[in-house]
């Protein structure tokens, strides 16, 4: 672990109610390390924005202290935190030019013209957006907008940045395009990012590490391989990446690893995760590309057959649906390189995965 003073944000048993009975965050306790990025991803409700605005200063917690630096900043009001923001919705002042938009954070911390001339012009050559200074929010693209927004949460230099969904309203080409010059900019200048997101792939992407949050608990929190490879729990497979999911009883259990056994009665050796009692209901979890086809499945110690239903084409992948141990929606994934071509609907084909592949936890349903 690092050592404390390497801490830049402590949330201490944080809980945040709105009617004083329902907890949208129920116990939020976690440490981000200084230059570090940390998003908090889940669905809509799950928490990770009240998390986000109580850290910023625009929600209170109704129990629980957040610190920053070292220092509780529960009383602290949001423009004395040194916190830059970005939104959604840029939240730019339309009748403030670009240049303008950049120097307002930097007037009100009382910065001198030659100081807010400076820094305006060295965070718009951090953007690429030099050429722009003199133009309105409203002559410029989304694509713009949302720059001139990172450059003006980065233009005092806060010692954390928080952004909320900042890249949502933009297409799928330029989002991505802009998650890399974000991640850039937190490795270029060693910033501190907190960022909210619903979107999986954007969390998997930028961060170091991923908060999954549901009904107002953080699930598990880990680097984006760990997450997607070893979820602690059903929710956070299911959330993190695509899932086969079969659903069984525990049969035995033998230290790590366990066997059990479906409800059309096969067996399935797996890694036992998160299991109860024998006898109890578990949810097996496998990834689509972990699944072998034909040959390549005659060393996995789990070989079913498996019937082909569909072909889903997506450029350089294939999903394969299947029919297997008595589920319509089993996915193999296949690069277009290892498909086999001769491989039709209506054919039935040896399939299997190996042990370190599948996952035994919770059953679906059940927290």
């Amino acid at each position: 672990m690092t050592a404390a003073d390497d801490v830049l944000v402590s949330f201490r048993g944080v809980q945040k109610s709105y009617d004083g009975e329902t907890l949208v965050v129920k116990d939020l306790n976690v440490e981000i390390q200084q230059g570090e990025f940390l998003t908090l991803l889940g669905p809509s409700g799950s928490g990770k924005t009240t998390g986000l605005m109580m850290l910023a200063g625009f929600e209170t917690p109704t129990a629980g202290e957040i610190l920053l630096a070292g220092r509780s900043i529960n009383k602290v009001p949001p423009h004395k935190r040194d916190i830059g923001m970005v939104f959604q919705n840029y939240a730019l002042f339309p009748h403030m030019t670009v240049a303008e938009n950049l120097a307002f954070p930097l007037s009100v911390r009382g910065l001198n013209k030659t100081d807010i001339r400076e820094k305006v012009k060295r965070s718009l050559a951090m953007v690429q957006l030099e050429a722009f200074a003199s133009r309105y929010p409203a002559q410029l693209s989304g694509g713009q907008q949302q720059r001139v927004a990172l450059a003006r949460a980065l233009v005092f230099e806060p010692k954390l940045v928080l952004m909320d969904e900042p890249l949502g309203a933009l297409d799928k080409q330029l989002r991505e395009q802009m998650q890399m010059e974000i991640k850039h900019l937190h490795k270029s200048l060693g910033l501190t990012v907190v960022y909210v997101t619903h979107d999986q792939g954007e969390a998997l992407t930028m961060s170091d590490r991923v908060a999954v949050f549901h009904q107002g608990e953080i699930q598990q929190i880990a680097d984006p391989q760990t997450l997607y490879e070893a979820p602690k729990n059903t929710f956070v497979a299911n959330f993190i990446g695509e899932n086969n999911r079969l659903n069984g009883r525990l049969f035995s259990r033998d230290g790590e690893r366990c066997v059990v056994k479906l409800d059309r009665g096969e067996k399935v050796e797996a890694l036992a995760v998160k299991v109860g009692q024998l006898g109890e209901p578990v949810t097996l979890s496998i990834r689509p590309e972990r699944v072998l086809l034909n040959r390549a499945s005659e060393a996995c110690s789990n070989r079913f057959s498996g019937r082909v239903a569909e072909f889903v084409y997506l450029g350089d992948h294939v999903r394969v649906r299947l029919e297997v141990c008595g589920k319509t929606d089993f996915f193999v994934k296949q690069p277009i390189a290892e498909l086999d071509p001769a491989l039709a609907v209506g054919d039935v084909v040896p399939l299997g995965w190996h042990v370190e592949h599948v996952r035994a936890l919770d059953p679906l349903g059940h927290e």
